[in-house]
């Protein structure tokens, strides 16, 4: 029988995790985006496959962004910042849908406010000791729902100690840049 709490399928997110305990070779998860500079400061990323568990799924999807007026764009998409902390919002939305879905809440509502200053120097190349990214990033997010507290409290340690992007925020990447030269 099919319980949904917060449009999440309780019975198959519980069947999903636990194939994964009986089938470890099952664990691993891959995405893939490529973006493609269009013009100025406009670039689209595809979506076009991902890798779960052993199989290869297809999609399409793109994301475009471009920078602001100001940042010598032409205001078409949000900017990578944006995107990024969109990225980090949606990434924490799943993880508290679906956590609340498995210790049976339900959310009225639920908002995550996310928001950052950066120090245009270190980006610009003017000075080698700024910082071209963010050094505090403010996080907030509006749950409703009825709950108690004490559940609510356990729902947002779950939901944050297990957000892949915010694990991503809070923790240094192994980036392996490399460069492909086309022509000459």
């Amino acid at each position: 029988m099919t319980q949904l709490i917060n449009g999440i399928d309780v019975t198959a997110l519980k069947d999903f995790a636990q194939s994964i305990v009986e089938d470890p070779s099952r664990r691993f998860a891959r995405f893939n985006v490529i973006t493609r500079w269009e013009h100025q400061t406009r670039s689209v990323a595809t979506v076009s496959r991902y890798h779960l568990s052993g199989n290869d799924y297809d999609r399409h999807f793109e994301i475009e962004a471009d920078e602001p007026v100001e940042l010598l764009g032409k205001n078409t998409a949000p900017n990578p910042q944006e995107l990024l902390m969109a990225a980090l919002n949606a990434c924490l939305s799943v993880g508290y849908a679906a956590n609340a879905s498995l210790m049976g809440i339900t959310i009225h509502r639920l908002e995550i406010e996310t928001s950052g200053e950066l120090d245009l120097r270190g980006f610009l190349g003017l000075d080698d000791s700024v910082n071209p990214g963010y050094d505090e990033v403010s996080l907030v997010v509006r749950l409703h729902t009825d709950a108690p507290k004490e559940q609510v409290e356990e729902l947002h340690r779950v939901a944050t100690r297990t957000s892949v992007n915010l694990a991503n925020f809070t923790k240094a990447i192994h980036v392996v840049p490399k460069l492909e030269v086309i022509g000459g």
